[in-house]
C-alpha cells in the first residue's frame, strides 16, 4: 500500500527605547513645586503628594458608536469604503496601579490600512482593509517618551481576545488556571469574573490590540476580500499598515513602539519587525516637532512558534526534541516522573536541557532514517485519527450503524481519510468502501499496518541499541523523565498527542496548559477550556467599557482562515515557513532593539525548549532571553505567573536600548 504523509496538526493555535527618558520608567513624571497646573476638564483627580505634569490639551470626550456596519468574517467578505467610519468610541475610566490613581481612556473603532505607496486621503485605490482595534491610553503623560504596544494573537486566524481579556489591560477576566471548579466538569464555563488588573502594563504602555483581517470586525475594503490577506507575507503587511496608519493618525512617531505576539504572532511580530525596520523612518510621517522618529523599540514573542518546520507537533519527521522538557515538567507536575528528586525547579531544567543535548540527540542519530521517519510520523498521524473516532465510537458495531444511519457523511469522512493517507488511486477506493462498511476496523487496520511499517524501517544500529549499557542508560532515563513506562525501543520520538493521551488516562488534559484537567467523562475537550466565556465577555466589554456598539458577531476563531492560509514567502530565498531570518534582519538594521521570549512550563503546542533551540540555531540565543514561568501557552491565564511574568515585563521595559556586550582582545606576548 503507497502512504500519503500528511502533516496534521491537532494544535490549532498555535505568542532598547529609542529616544527614551530614564523618567517614564515609573509612569509618572514630576517637576519641583511651582505654577499652579490647570487640569482641562474632563480630567484626572490630582491626589496628594507629588503633582503629576499634565500635557497641556484637550482630552478625547466620551464618543458612543452605535456601528450598523454588518462584520462578515467569510473568506470573501469585504465592505465599501465609503461605510468605513474612523471616528472611535471612547470611554474614560481610573484605576489605581502600585496605590496610586491613574486615568485612561479607552478607544475601539476602525482605521483604514492603506497600501504604503497611497496617502491616507487619496480615495479608494490603496484602501486595503478596515482594521477593527482596542485601545487604552494614558492622555496625562507626554506621548513623546510614552511608550506604545500593539499587540496580536496567534492561530492564524484568531482575534486579539485572549491577549486583550486575559492578559495586561487595565481590567481582566479571571480564570484561575489551573484550577477548574467542579462546576466546570462537565461543561465550559460562561463567565470568568472581570476584574482590575493588579499586573496591567499600562504604567509602562499604552496598549493596542489588534485584530487582523476576518478577526474581530476586521474585513477588506472591496473589491480586496478577506482572503486576499490571509497568507504570512500580506498579514503582516497589511498588520504594519494599520501600525503605520495609528501612529500617524494619532501622532505617536516619537514614542517608543513595541510589538507583542503570541503562538503564531511568532511567526507574524518578527515580519512586522523586520518590514519596519526596512522601512526606516519613512514608515511614519514627519513629526510636527522636526524630531526624528522611532521605529521600534522592542519586540515580546509569547509562546511564540519561530519555525514550523522544527516544531514536531506541526506533524512531518522533524525531532521532537524540543518537547522533551516539557513533557518532563509535565510528568514532574504530576508526580509520574521520577528523574528530578529535590532538586530545584531550575537545576532540573537544565538537568532536562542537558539530557536531550547528550543523550536524546546521539539517540536520535541512530534511530532517524528519512523513510523511519516518515513512516514514524505516518502512524501518529493514524493512531491519532484512529483514537479520535472512538471517542465516537465504542466498537465496531457502534461504527457500522453510524455509517448506516449516515452514509454521507460516512463517504465525506472516509473519502477525506482517504485523501489524506493513501495515494495509490486502488488502494484509495478500497479504502473508502471498506470504510462505509466497517469505519472502525478499517481504521484500526489501518494504524496497526502503519505501525508495523514503522518496526520494518528501523535502522540496524537501532535494533542493537538497546542492548548496549548506553541504550538502557537511556530508555531507563526516559521513563524516570517522562512517567510513562512503555516501550521506548519501539514509541521513541513520543508525539505530543501520545504523551497528552497517556500520562494521565484517567484525565483530561489540556493541551494548552498540561496541568489543567477534567475527569475522564467530562462532556467536552479542555483544549479551549475558556473560549465561550471570553467570547460572551467581549460582548460586555465593547459597550460598558469603550461605548462601542455592534450587533454583529465579533469574530473569535476563524478556522476557514486556518484552512485558507498560505504559508509561504515572497522572498524564496527565506524558510517558507519560519520568522527566524526577520528576527535576524531587524537585528541586522537596529542592533538595539530589545527582544524577550515568554514561555510556560507546561505548554505542548509552543514547547519553551524548543524556542531555545531556534534560536540556538539561528545564532541568537544569547541575544534573546527565553523566560520561562509556571504556566502554559497563555502564562497570563496563569495566578501563580502573573507576578512573575510582570516583573520580567516591567524590567523590559524599564531597560535602556539594547547594547552588544563589549569584546575584550587579547593580545599574545612575543617576549
Amino acid at each position: 500500500m503507497n502512504f500519503r504523509i500528511f502533516s496534521l496538526s491537532v494544535l490549532t493555535f498555535l505568542a532598547a527605547c529609542n529616544n527614551s527618558d530614564p523618567q517614564v520608567t515609573e509612569g509618572t513624571f514630576e517637576i519641583p513645586p511651582g505654577p499652579v497646573i490647570v487640569t482641562p476638564a474632563p480630567g484626572p483627580v490630582v491626589a496628594p503628594g507629588p503633582v503629576p505634569v499634565v500635557i497641556p490639551s484637550v482630552w478625547p470626550k466620551d464618543n458612543v458608536i452605535e456601528d450598523k456596519n454588518a462584520f462578515d468574517a467569510g473568506p470573501e467578505g469585504g465592505i465599501e469604503l465609503a461605510l468605513v467610519d474612523e471616528a472611535p468610541a471612547v470611554k474614560h475610566h481610573s484605576t489605581t496601579i502600585g496605590g496610586k490613581t491613574v486615568e485612561y481612556t479607552a478607544t475601539a473603532g476602525h482605521l483604514v490600512a492603506y497600501a504604503p505607496n497611497d496617502t491616507a486621503s487619496s480615495g479608494t485605490e490603496g484602501a486595503q482593509a478596515s482594521i477593527f482595534y482596542m485601545a487604552y491610553t494614558r492622555d496625562d503623560l507626554p506621548k513623546e517618551n510614552r511608550p506604545v504596544t500593539f499587540f496580536f494573537n496567534g492561530g492564524p486566524g484568531s482575534a486579539s481576545i485572549w491577549l486583550h481579556l486575559g492578559s495586561w489591560a487595565p481590567k481582566r477576566l479571571k480564570t484561575s488556571e489551573p484550577f477548574i471548579p467542579e462546576s466546570a466538569y462537565t461543561k465550559k464555563p460562561a463567565t470568568f469574573p472581570w476584574i482590575a488588573n493588579e499586573e496591567t502594563l499600562l504604567d509602562k504602555s499604552d496598549l493596542v490590540f489588534v485584530d487582523p483581517v476576518g478577526t474581530g470586525y476586521s474585513q477588506a475594503i472591496k473589491p480586496h476580500q478577506n482572503q486576499d490577506f490571509w497568507g504570512m507575507e500580506i498579514d503582516a503587511r497589511v498588520d504594519l499598515d494599520f501600525i503605520r496608519r495609528y501612529i500617524n493618525k494619532n501622532n505617536r512617531q516619537l514614542s517608543p513602539k513595541y510589538l507583542y505576539g503570541e503562538s503564531y504572532g511568532g511567526i507574524r511580530i518578527p515580519i512586522i519587525a523586520n518590514m519596519l525596520e526596512t522601512a526606516g523612518t519613512k514608515s511614519y510621517e514627519p513629526d510636527p516637532s522636526g524630531k526624528k522618529a522611532t521605529v521600534l523599540s522592542g519586540v515580546i514573542l509569547n509562546s511564540p512558534i519561530l519555525d514550523y518546520d522544527t516544531n514536531c507537533g506541526q506533524g512531518g519527521d522533524m525531532s521532537c526534541n524540543g518537547f522533551l522538557p516539557t513533557f518532563g515538567m509535565t510528568a514532574d507536575y504530576y508526580k509520574k516522573g521520577t528523574k528530578r528528586g529535590d532538586a530545584p525547579k531550575s537545576q532540573y531544567l537544565d538537568t532536562l536541557r542537558t539530557f536531550v543535548r547528550e543523550k536524546y540527540n546521539p539517540a536520535r542519530s541512530l534511530w532517524y532514517t528519512p523513510v523511519l521517519g516518515q513512516m514514524k510520523d505516518l502512524a501518529n498521524q493514524t493512531e491519532f485519527q484512529f483514537e479520535w473516532l472512538t471517542t465516537y465510537w465504542d466498537n465496531a458495531a457502534d461504527a457500522r450503524a453510524w455509517a448506516a444511519v449516515n452514509p454521507d457523511n460516512a463517504l465525506s469522512y472516509g473519502t477525506e481519510l482517504a485523501d489524506l493517507f493513501v495515494t495509490d488511486t486502488a488502494d484509495h477506493e478500497n479504502f473508502i468502501n471498506k470504510f462505509l462498511v466497517d469505519p472502525y476496523s478499517t481504521m484500526k487496520d489501518f494504524a496497526e499496518t502503519a505501525a508495523k511499517n514503522v518496526e520494518k524501517a528501523f535502522t540496524p544500529g537501532w535494533l542493537k541499541y538497546p542492548a548496549t549499557p548506553v541504550g538502557n542508560d537511556f530508555f531507563q532515563d526516559m521513563t524516570k523523565i517522562t512517567g510513562l513506562d512503555i516501550d521506548w525501543f519501539r514509541e521513541f520520538e513520543l508525539s505530543s498527542n501520545k504523551f497528552h493521551a497517556s500520562i494521565m488516562p484517567d484525565k483530561n488534559l489540556g493541551i494548552y496548559d498540561a496541568r489543567l484537567n477534567i475527569p475522564k467523562d467530562g462532556g467536552y475537550d479542555l483544549t479551549f477550556y475558556e473560549d465561550e466565556a471570553f467570547a460572551a465577555g467581549i460582548k460586555t466589554v465593547l459597550p460598558d467599557d469603550f461605548n462601542y456598539h455592534n450587533a454583529s458577531e465579533y469574530s473569535v476563531l476563524g478556522d476557514v482562515i486556518l484552512s485558507l492560509w498560505k504559508y509561504e514567502r515572497e522572498n524564496k530565498l527565506q524558510n517558507s515557513r519560519s520568522s527566524l531570518p526577520d528576527l535576524v534582519g531587524t537585528l541586522t538594521y537596529d542592533s538595539t532593539v530589545k527582544m524577550l521570549a515568554l514561555h510556560g512550563y507546561y505548554d505542548l503546542v509552543t514547547p519553551f525548549h524548543q524556542t531555545e533551540l531556534d534560536l540556538l540555531g539561528a545564532g541568537l540565543a544569547r541575544r534573546i532571553p527565553v523566560e520561562n514561568f509556571e504556566g502554559g501557552h497563555m502564562i497570563y491565564y496563569s495566578e501563580e505567573a502573573r507576578i512573575p511574568a510582570k516583573k520580567t515585563l516591567d524590567a523590559f521595559y524599564d531597560a535602556p536600548p539594547y547594547t552588544p556586550p563589549s569584546v575584550t582582545i587579547q593580545t599574545m606576548s612575543l617576549n
